[in-house]
């Protein structure tokens, strides 16, 4: 199991989760802090992404290893959509999590209103540019606001003169042809919305301006790691990796990069920059930008005459038999990595893990660069001679399977309800249980044989080891008394009886509670909610 950072630093460096093999990639590469989407109202709508009973455990590992767990709610919210995100809201609320990151002012209000425990994070998608921008979401009680990507380092230093709130900024990753991602692109063409987090990325299409076509809306991706020290500087606190798309390898490899150069000694800075440069060129991204951080002119932000797909291109497909592809490799390939071929006509490629391949009629493990290689794929019927072939991740890196994963998660001990018990006797052969969980108060009597004992009689100590056991998931043992017991023995077998039986019962009124307390307050969220205005004549 992984072990919180050993660093001290109050900066922080933020990894997207995407999968659960993506979390722990992050976790084991030395993540500060997660950003995991659930299946619902987030902008990220084709990851795999988490269930409500998922992020909960995922809260957990993470506070249990030191680490903070925020929750992307950063689609704009439709009306219909209110009554579930506030049962969404309640349910974040109860698992504690770090954070919601938000764009949408109606959840805003919901969540200031009515879920105040919960800290709030402006979205990229607000767009916050600027010292105004910033002091407006301290009055509205942001805690930290994630600034627009467009901004320079001199602009970026000159809001933090002007505020305390958190500052944080993406590092590395995709970008976005528009603005911070305030983008209409998909929507327009295809209905499907990027603000509803269903972008079709058409910016990654080919298009013809005056008789030439090239890639003219595809944004070279995002890598700041040779500014990491200038953006320290200027007053960032949260180093955010763009990535809930991408692979676990992809994750692990690229949280590793910066976690190096954020905890280099100024001594060995220069080296380390050099060599999480080199090991970026590894995570078989696109070509590279650092934006606008330098200035206002745009830094290589679009190469119209590369195409915008993911990974490191080995070569064009020169022959087809069967399911099987031949080309000679630009670099080497290995069974386990992963490869994307890329049909001509400009459509989405397909993906797949290298299983089988062949150099010069031998099956081998391993193709050199140079070499003319034949490829078993899961595919038959789809490619054509001239499809390129990309490789977008290696077989090595992060290699927990997605059950090792489920396994890992699913012994996470979730947060439990303290008890506090006191026993005592009020009558013979009357043994007396008190406690109180959750606002709930649960007195039992119990009739029990009592056997005289003139030596070691019960007591608080001999009492407590059967009692420490709850049996249940939901509460524990804090607190345990002991009140006027006489100088008797009860049988263990009738103990463990009681026992069971009280916390059995004890166990259920404080499930009932507390689902009648998240009950009562969506209920009282949802009558705060404005009225449906009457139609329109």
């Amino acid at each position: 199991m992984s072990t919180p950072p050993k660093h001290k630093t109050k900066h922080e460096l933020l990894a997207p989760a995407g999968s659960i093999e993506s979390f722990f990639a992050a976790m084991e590469a030395g993540a500060d802090a997660v950003y995991c989407g659930l299946k619902e109202f987030s902008a990220r709508a084709k990851a795999k992404n988490f269930t409500l009973a998922d992020t909960e455990r995922l809260t957990a590992y993470a506070h249990q290893q030191g680490r903070k767990l925020y929750v992307p709610l950063n689609t704009l919210i439709k009306e219909a959509e209110l009554p579930r995100l506030i049962e969404v809201l309640a349910e974040l609320a109860s698992f504690s999590v770090d954070g919601l990151i938000i764009q949408d002012l109606g959840l805003w209000r919901l969540a200031r209103q009515h879920f105040p425990e919960l800290p709030l994070h402006a979205s990229t998608q607000m767009t916050i540019h600027n010292a105004a921008g910033v002091k407006m979401l301290e009055q509205m009680g942001f805690r930290r606001a994630v600034l627009a990507r467009e901004l320079s380092l001199d602009e970026i230093s000159a809001i933090r003169q002007q505020t305390k709130i958190e500052l944080e900024h993406f590092v590395h990753g995709a970008l976005c042809y528009s603005v911070s991602g305030q983008c209409l692109f998909s929507s327009y063409l295809t209905g499907n919305s990027g603000n509803r987090g269903r972008c079709a990325q058409p910016c990654r299409r080919r298009y013809s301006e005056r008789g030439k076509s090239g890639f003219y809306f595809s944004t070279s991706d995002f890598c700041t790691i040779k500014l990491l020290p200038r953006l320290v500087a200027a007053g960032v606190m949260s180093f955010k990796i763009e990535g809930r798309m991408k692979n676990a390898e992809y994750v692990s490899t690229v949280v590793s990069a910066y976690r190096s150069v954020l905890d280099a000694s100024p001594a060995n800075q220069a080296q380390t920059i050099k060599e999480a440069d080199e090991a970026l060129a590894e995570a078989y991204g696109r070509a590279t930008t650092t934006g606008l951080l330098k200035g206002s002119a745009p830094m290589a932000i679009a190469a119209p005459a590369t195409k915008g797909g993911i990974g490191r291109l080995l070569g064009e497909v020169e022959k087809i038999q069967g399911n099987t592809v031949s080309l000679r490799i630009a670099a080497v390939v290995h069974v386990g990595d992963r490869l994307r071929i890329q049909p001509q006509s400009d459509l989405a490629g397909s993906a797949f893990t290298v299983q089988e391949m062949f150099v010069a009629q031998q099956k081998v493990k391993r193709a050199a660069a140079e070499s003319v290689v034949r490829i078993a794929t899961p595919f038959r019927g789809i490619f054509q001679k001239g499809d390129q072939v990309y490789k977008v991740s290696t077989g090595k890196g992060f290699t927990m399977s997605e059950e090792a994963c489920l396994r890992r998660l699913a012994a996470v001990d979730l947060p439990q309800v303290p008890v506090q018990l006191t026993i005592s006797c009020r009558a013979n052969n009357r043994l007396t249980l008190d406690a109180q969980a959750a606002g709930c108060l649960l007195t039992k009597e119990y009739e029990v044989e009592m056997l005289p004992a003139a030596h070691s009689p019960l007591t608080k100590e001999t009492l407590r080891p059967t009692f420490v056991k709850t049996g249940f998931a939901l509460i524990r043992l804090e607190k345990f008394a002991v009140g006027a017991l006489p100088a008797v023995v009860i049988k263990p077998s009738r103990l463990n009886e009681v026992r069971r039986d009280f916390y059995a019962a004890l166990n259920h009124q404080v499930e009932a509670a507390l689902a009648e307390q998240r009950s009562k307050r969506i209920a009282d969220v949802v009558a705060g909610l404005l009225p449906a205005l009457p139609p329109r004549v």
